[in-house]
């Protein structure tokens, strides 16, 4: 999972330079199997960027429907930009609510650690899609044979102070008008 060196590997890359709002989805160069997408930011590397790694049944649509199997934090490859990069991440186990020889639901989050630290409280993450893996036999080893994509982290934008204020100016007036 992540930037580590695998027969699929799918990169986890830093905010796109010029548009550090946007999250970016999609198979890069890097990525095995190959795709076109291009990822402006570098690859995520170091202590800096943590990782998370979620796994449920293969009925899961969204996060909510997945069990937190473990985080780590990325390491640091040869280069900055270039692979090994990143993490490689190999855990046993049960993951709940998937039996002996079934698909389960994966999904990983990404964030940078020195704007929060954790992935919901921190303002520069991300998060790629939901996928499925191949069937575990009851236990998981990451990473199975799945299908994952790349994905970048983006920066969320927090609300402005004139937002805040036009909010609360709006509210009084719907306020006041009531009484």
């Amino acid at each position: 999972v992540g930037n580590g060196i695998t027969a699929t590997r799918f990169p986890i890359y830093g905010p796109q330079v010029g548009s550090e709002t946007v999250q970016v989805f999609g198979s890069s160069s890097l990525s095995a199997p190959a795709g076109s997408t291009a990822y402006t930011g570098g690859l995520l590397s170091g202590t800096r960027y943590a990782i998370e790694f979620w796994a449920g049944p293969s009925t899961a649509t969204d996060f909510s429907g997945l069990t937190l199997i473990t985080t780590t934090t990325f390491r640091t490859g040869a280069t900055a930009t270039a692979l090994p990069n990143g993490i490689t991440l190999s855990t046993a186990g049960f993951v709940p609510g998937v039996p002996a020889d079934a698909q389960a639901k994966l999904a990983v989050r990404a964030w940078d650690t020195q704007s929060g630290a954790t992935y919901d409280l921190a303002s520069i993450k991300g998060a790629g899609g939901l996928f499925l893996s191949a069937p575990l036999g009851g236990g998981v080893t990451t990473p199975p044979n799945w299908v994952g994509q790349s994905f970048s982290i983006a920066i969320v934008p927090e609300p402005s102070s004139m937002a805040l204020a036009g909010i609360g100016a709006a509210s009084l007036l719907i306020f006041r008008r009531r009484k």
